[in-house]
């Protein structure tokens, strides 16, 4: 994954977290009837886990890493 296309999957990401965030504060507040310091610390949890979790599966390079842990893994064995 080249840098621009990583960027750009970060940031959808995060701005669907962000939108998830916001309607479970919504939801927290209007529908159930919860205090607003309730649904801004629930807001704020669903934006932080679901843009961790988000980045974690789809702007992660898994391929790269693991080239360059075998790379690593290879250079150690190798004797100079």
């Amino acid at each position: 994954m080249t840098g621009r296309y990583k960027l750009v999957a970060i940031m959808v990401v995060w701005t669907g977290a962000a939108i998830m965030g916001l309607t479970v504060a919504l939801a927290a507040v209007g529908w159930l009837g919860l205090w607003v310091a309730v649904g801004a610390v629930a807001g704020l949890g669903t934006t932080i886990v679901g843009g961790w979790l988000g980045q974690l599966l789809f702007a992660t390079d898994y391929d790269a890493m693991l080239a360059a842990r075998a790379a690593e893994v290879t250079g150690r064995d190798k004797t100079s």
